[in-house]
């Protein structure tokens, strides 16, 4: 049985009908969507937090997943959300809108929802990491600000080859944007230092899906689902479900 880190175990809230697979970011744990999923279910829907290949047990698994893990584990988690609830939405933060982008390629997803999504990093970034793991293997470096001022639950530093393997998976998931066709909320703080504001553009232009929109926020950072951001996209995310959920197509597209 999987242990996972106290306060970031995957959560359930409610069964049948319409619900949502809520994904975290890197490094983070379902807490990072708990506060979203609790507004999202009071709002009329099922939640299924999941947690991400590696997370929210202990760093070392972290360091031993490969972007095929990430990629299987979504897959498993919306098999899993399919099996709760009569149509899955997604809502993902970081790399897990990230992830959501690559189900809603492959899988009947009902409308996604990403924030502060990757699908490239900021250009030193990308250029650096692999050559820091090349010269440096097995450093490590901080890597959640903000499990290290206790916001959330998740771990405060991994290797860089970790980070290298977000790379690869941003790299599979860039090649599949065309494939999505689902209702898309693209959402983006201008602010954010950790996710260049391009990445949601990209999204956005590149993406098939005839109902979708891009909300760049003036305001927050990164992190938009934990208070006080939290608040700042709240009822976009709530009006742009409900939405989609007062008209739903039976497959799932």
């Amino acid at each position: 049985m999987t242990k996972y880190i106290e306060g970031g175990e995957p959560f359930v809230l409610g069964e049948g009908g319409a619900g949502i697979l809520a994904f975290h970011g890197f490094t983070g744990s379902p807490y990072e969507v708990r506060a979203l999923g609790e507004l999202l279910h009071a709002s009329g829907f099922g939640v299924y937090g999941a947690p991400l290949a590696g997370h929210a047990t202990d760093v070392a698994e972290l360091e031993k997943a490969t972007a095929d893990d990430y990629l299987i584990q979504a897959e498993r988690a919306f098999d899993e959300a399919r099996r709760r609830f009569e149509r899955v939405y997604i809502v993902g933060l970081s790399v897990g809108g990230t992830l959501g982008l690559h189900l809603a390629a492959n899988k009947p997803v009902a409308g996604l929802v990403t924030i502060s999504a990757p699908v490239f990093l900021y250009p030193m970034m990308s250029a650096t990491l692999p050559l820091i793991e090349q010269w440096l293997p097995g450093l490590r470096a901080p890597a959640n600000f903000a499990a290290w001022q206790g916001n959330v639950v998740g771990y405060k530093s991994t290797t860089i080859g970790a980070v290298n393997v977000i790379l690869d998976v941003l790299a599979r998931v860039r090649k599949e944007l065309d494939a999505v066709k689902a209702p898309l909320l693209v959402m983006h703080s201008v602010r954010d230092l950790t996710v260049p504001v391009d990445s949601a553009r990209e999204i956005y232009d590149r993406a098939s899906s005839s109902d979708k929109r891009l909300e760049l926020i003036d305001a927050g950072s990164h992190l938009m689902t934990i208070e006080p951001n939290l608040r700042l996209i709240d009822a976009l995310i709530v009006d742009f479900l409900k939405r989609l959920e007062s008209n739903p197509c039976p497959e799932g597209r």
